[in-house]
Formats: structure tokens, sequence, C-alpha cells
């Protein structure tokens, strides 16, 4: 089969490999979509750590070709969506609820071959059916909207609450559409993409602003008339981390769910946290919420379609990451390898 294949940081061959050999628990893929995510440029541009040589991608679906002596639950021709996150079940964090923590994450992709492959290996449990109506290139988004689920849940929207998102890339603009849902009156994102900021406004967002064009303190100010019960951070950039600080109101929450430089650091004002009581969460992948994501997509009920902006096939990598690194207009770039 035909494959993507790091052999070390920022250096990747598209050559030929052997179909990945299937155990009893294992089911056979064939790759229909996969995403391309920041985890997976970092890697390209040899700034994320992964377990090399590996086949990397991790946001994918795709049709069971091959099941394993003890599946039962699955069979050959199952379209199905995987959750990469490959936790182990054994360890103190599985044990316990968390499995997001587990010691064996992060998995497919980073540690073990993912997606960018015509053909993939995963174990049973990681592997989730799809309703027969839902179309392949919609269900690549069951990972990242998963670990969106994650980020509301952490938010704890009430109905009512008014929440401010910084960022309107993929991620901003499914977490805008789950801000929704969870009864959000007032939803402000930010951007300095147009495109984007008219997508957001299409999406149900009640305000989009350019950061860079305006005051965002004062423009949040006049409108929700002071600040947002609720901030979330979709960018990964210690400034706006920062900003999320100052926009959100005593007692509010602040979720961080952009991955930023692990050597970042930002200035924190511990008087203003413990007078204002202000909760601050990181957000880390998608413990628990990878059903829901199946469901929300299979009920039509957050629109990704219109996120797409680009496709290209599995020997088109450099062209794709150019695209991802320059395109100011693209949101969501998918790499189709059985084209």
């Amino acid at each position: 089969m035909k494959a993507i294949v790091f052999e070390d940081k920022g250096k990747y061959k598209f050559k030929e490999v052997p179909v990945p050999k299937i155990g009893e628990e294992d089911v056979l893929i064939k790759v229909d979509t996969c995403g391309i995510c920041g985890t997976d440029v970092h890697i390209y541009e040899g700034t994320f750590p992964a377990n090399f040589p590996v086949i990397t991608g991790h946001e994918f679906s795709g049709i069971i070709k091959k099941v394993g002596k003890k599946i039962k639950n699955f069979k050959m021709g199952n379209a199905v969506a995987v959750n990469p996150n490959t936790a182990c079940g054994k360890c103190k964090y599985c044990r316990n609820g968390k499995e997001n923590f587990c010691i064996a994450i992060p998995g497919l992709g980073v540690n073990y071959d993912g997606g960018f492959a015509e053909y993939v290996k995963v174990r049973e449990s990681s592997v989730y059916l799809l309703p027969e109506k839902l179309n392949l290139e919609v269900a690549s988004f069951t990972e990242p909207l998963s670990c969106s689920l994650h980020g509301i849940d952490l938010a704890e929207i009430k109905p009512g609450h008014s929440v401010i998102i910084l960022g309107a890339g993929p991620i901003g603009l499914i977490i805008l559409q789950l801000a929704r849902i969870s009864g959000a009156d007032k939803i402000i994102i930010t951007d300095p993409v147009k495109k984007r900021r008219e997508l957001a406004l299409d999406f149900g967002a009640s305000l989009a602003l350019d950061p860079t064009k305006v005051n965002l303190k004062r423009e949040i100010k006049t409108f929700l008339k002071g600040k947002a019960e609720v901030v979330i951070e979709c960018i990964g950039n210690p400034t706006t981390q920062a900003e999320s600080l100052n926009l959100v109101e005593p007692g509010g929450r602040v979720i961080w769910f952009g991955v930023a430089d692990p050597k970042a650091e930002i200035k924190v004002n511990p008087f203003y946290i413990y007078r204002n009581e202000i909760t601050i969460k990181g957000c880390f992948v998608n413990p628990y919420t990878t059903e829901r994501a199946v469901r929300l997509l299979g009920e039509g009920r957050i629109k990704v379609k219109e996120l797409i902006t680009h496709r290209f096939k599995l020997n088109e990598l450099d062209e794709a990451m150019q695209v991802y690194r320059k395109d100011k207009e693209r949101i969501k770039i998918l790499i189709k390898p059985g084209e």
C-alpha cells in the first residue's frame, strides 16, 4: 500500500509499505478521508515528538476490509470512524475515568501508524460504527468534534450564558455550534480572516470581530454590557491566552483549547485570579466523547461540510502543508488516500 512515512523529525517519504497485519482484536480499515491537524503540521515541521518511523494522520474514517478472529461488533464493509487516542485501559488514570491522561496517549498517527495511508490497523475498542447515511468526509471530523465536546463539557455552559471564542478555525467554528446547542445566548467570536468571520455569523455567532482592527475589550464591553461567563481560546497563542483572562467576568471560566508551544510562558496576576475567582482549565483530547460526536454528525446537528476548503491526494502532502501554512482563508484540509 502507499503511505506517508515520517522517518525522523520533518523528514518523510511517500512510499510503498506492507499492508498492516491485524491481530485477533484488530480491524483493517481502508482509509477514505483523513483530516490535517495542527499536530500533523508540527510533525511535518519537526517540532513535535513522535515515535519514528511512523505514518501520521489521526482524523480519519473509512471502510472495514478485514476483521480479527475475536471481533464480534464489526464486519467487513462497515463504515467507521476512529478514536485515535488509544488509552491502555490498565493504568491509574484509565482505571479512574481519566483516560486522556493515560501513559499510552498520544496514539495513532504519533506513536502508532495512522491514517495517511491506504490502510490502517486499529484495535476494536477504538472503532465506532457510523450511521448508514453519514458521509465519510463528514465522519472524518469525529475526532476534532469529540475533542471540542470535551472542551464544552469543561466550560459548563448554561442556557443564557455569554461566550467568547478566540479563533474561528475548524475548532473554533465547531465549538461555536456546540455553544449554541448548549444554550449560550450571546456568542462573540474573533478572527482576522473575513471569510471565517462570515462563516461564524452563518453558524449563529452574535458578533464576529477582527482583533487586528478593533479594541476587543471595548467592543465586547459595549456588546455584552460587561464581560463573558465563558471564554474559550482556540488558537494556542500565548498572547490570546493571556488576553482571555481579561475578557471573562468574575466567577467565570476560561478554557485553553489551543495548543501552545510547550516552551511558551505568559504572565498571570495571581491576585486578579484570586480576587475574581476565575477558573482556568486546559483541554486535552477527547475522553469518552467519541460516541456523542458520531451521533451529532449522524443527526446533522453540527455543520462541517462548510469547513472543508481543500482536498489533496496522498502524494500531495507538500502542497497541502503549503496551503495550511500560507493560505489565510483555508479552514479544513482533507487528505484522500484512495484518490
